[in-house]
């Protein structure tokens, strides 16, 4: 029996001992978690990880390898995927609050109605990922390269630190940047920014934006 059939045989018996009271953001990760943490690390690198529904809740998989996993509707709030090549991996309606994103690759990924509040995204590649209602509130997205982000609709980065970071070429229309910090945030050649979209953001000087927008200048105690 190779990893991966383990991997999916045992899959019943840890996500029975897994369910219950949803585990907070970065509390421990419970024996179970753990043990389907540490299937997923021995396959990682044999085949392409499935694990759909998957109560991983505080795990840590830093520097680990996830490229094309499929994880969608899991609980993966305060895990850590610090400097992780996640490259092309689902996450649709993953629940990934508080969780650790820094430094880590996630080039196009899926991520249509997934909740990243609150999560540290900081220096992550994040460049033409899927984005359909996702929402990214108070999120960490310093330096974050999010160029030619495609399928925006509902997309919001509402009260986002996204100083630094790389929005060229990536479409924004529709997008909810309300108390967003876009201090030294780079848009240029993006489409479907508005004046009004803006207007509930700020910005400074080191801003730069598209040709014929504005956009507030962030208060001195900001």
């Amino acid at each position: 029996m190779n990893k991966l059939t383990r991997l999916k045989s045992i899959l019943p018996v840890l996500l029975a001992a897994a369910i219950g009271p949803l585990a907070p953001a970065m509390a421990e990760p419970t024996a179970a978690v753990q043990a389907l943490r540490d299937e997923i690390v021995a396959t990682q690198y044999k085949s392409i990880i499935n694990c759909e529904g998957c109560n991983l809740a505080g795990a840590n998989f830093d520097g680990q390898f996830l490229r094309l996993a499929a994880l969608q509707d899991s609980d993966m709030r305060g895990a850590s995927f610090r400097g992780v090549d996640m490259t092309g991996v689902h996450f649709n309606r993953a629940k990934l609050d508080g969780a650790n994103f820094a430094g880590a690759n996630m080039a196009g990924a899926v991520l249509l109605g997934a909740s990243l509040r609150g999560a540290d995204l900081s220096d992550t590649r994040l460049d033409a990922v899927r984005v359909h209602d996702a929402d990214f509130t108070g999120a960490n997205l310093q330096r974050a390269n999010l160029r030619m982000l495609e399928y925006v609709k509902n997309l919001t980065f509402a009260d986002a630190d996204a100083r630094g970071a790389n929005f060229r070429h990536a479409f924004l229309g529709r997008v909810d940047f309300t108390g967003t910090d876009l201090r030294g945030a780079d848009f240029t050649r993006a489409t479907g920014l508005k004046n009004e979209q803006l207007a509930r953001a700020c910005g400074d000087e080191t801003t730069i934006l598209p040709p014929d927008l504005t956009i507030p200048k962030c208060g001195d105690g900001s």
